[in-house]
């Protein structure tokens, strides 16, 4: 057996691990309400059930290898703001995540594996950057595949591959309802049908489409730099832009609908949970954890660095954990050189 649990390890099997052949899997998601018809742990059921099967397969192509599965870390921000969902501040889960990190790397871990189950834009962003600091500190491999594995599939980028595992085409209703918005919609409600059958609600069949009411400047936001890269031949860039826009309006929407009644009725799912299926959760399972072991192999063999592993949530720099400070940091910096020079020359005349 080359497969363990962090908190079942002895201190000499700590002491013996090699760097170079000793990997740890963390699974990293809140609680958060989905849906009427959903438990709050589907984002750590997701998180706990990618760093468990990756980390057995990938146990079972390295024996040599020493694998570590350790406990979830049940913290996230840009949770849904309501009664059950557990938020914490960006910046409380870049510290969690960079102190970890650093234990890490004293433990003797080479590689450590982020996974997530949470798509929260700040949360993803926290992550990745954590991973990113933590591997230039530390000189260990520490990311994230989570959220560049999940986006193409939620997205509909990824259709013709989920079609081979189903060995069927999809439905009109599958087609209609993939990619049209996920937050315990298609593809957590097919997970939870596959892994917690026993938890999901069965109403979730009468459930209509729904979603965060819309928030005015998304149009303005995304559209015209959307247009702007698709006029300079960069579609791909174009898409992943409106993606990610909408992601963070939707999330105003949602949290203006949350706190203030905004948009009308109480929005707790976004998308079409009624065709989900427990076939289509079970191909969804496979289609992750075959691209999450995928890179989890790219970075080990050396064909990609860990810095690389980044998704869409990595794009822009407002909602980097530190670019705040950064930029406080930055405009105090300018100010003091300022009155530095103004001193030097003397009071003006």
């Amino acid at each position: 057996m080359n497969l363990f649990r962090a908190e079942e390890l002895r201190y000499p099997q700590v002491q013996a691990l090699d760097r170079e052949r000793a990997i740890c899997f963390l699974p990293v998601s809140a609680l958060e309400v989905h849906g009427p018809h959903l438990p709050l742990g589907m984002d750590l059921f997701m998180a706990r059930w990618m760093a468990e099967e990756t980390a057995r397969r990938f146990a079972e192509a390295h024996p040599d290898w020493n694998v570590v599965l350790h406990p979830p870390l049940t913290i996230g921000t840009d949770e849904l703001p309501l009664p059950g969902s557990m938020n914490a501040t960006q910046r409380t889960l870049y510290r969690a995540l960079t102190e970890l990190g650093a234990s890490f790397a004293r433990a003797g871990y080479g590689y450590v594996v982020v996974t997530n189950g949470h798509g929260g834009p700040r949360h993803a962003s926290g992550l990745e950057a954590a991973c990113r600091h933590v591997s230039r500190r530390h000189g260990i491999a520490m990311f994230t595949p989570a959220i560049a594995v999940l986006a193409p599939i939620v997205s509909g980028n990824r259709r013709d591959r989920l079609e081979a595992i189903l060995a069927r085409p999809l439905t009109d209703d599958e087609q209609a309802a993939i990619g049209g918005g996920e937050h315990a919609a298609i593809w957590e409600t097919s997970f939870a049908l596959a892994e917690r059958g026993e938890l999901v609600d069965p109403a979730y069949r009468q459930l209509d489409r729904d979603g965060p009411p819309s928030f005015p400047p998304r149009a303005l936001l995304g559209k015209p730099l959307a247009w702007l890269l698709r006029r300079r031949g960069e579609p791909e860039r174009a898409a992943r832009l409106e993606l990610l826009v909408n992601s963070l309006t939707g999330g105003i929407g949602w949290v203006l609908n949350a706190r203030f009644g905004y948009g009308g009725h109480q929005v707790t799912y976004d998308g079409n949970p009624s065709v989900a299926s427990a076939e289509l959760g079970n191909a969804f399972r496979q289609l992750v954890v075959e691209d999450c072991l995928a890179i989890v192999e790219s970075v080990v063999r050396g064909e990609r660095t860990a810095e690389e592993v980044r998704s869409i949530a990595s794009d822009p720099i407002l909602i980097h954990p530190l670019f705040w400070r950064r930029l406080a940091l930055a405009a105090g910096a300018l100010a003091a050189m300022t009155l530095l020079l103004r001193g030097r020359r003397g009071p003006s005349k």
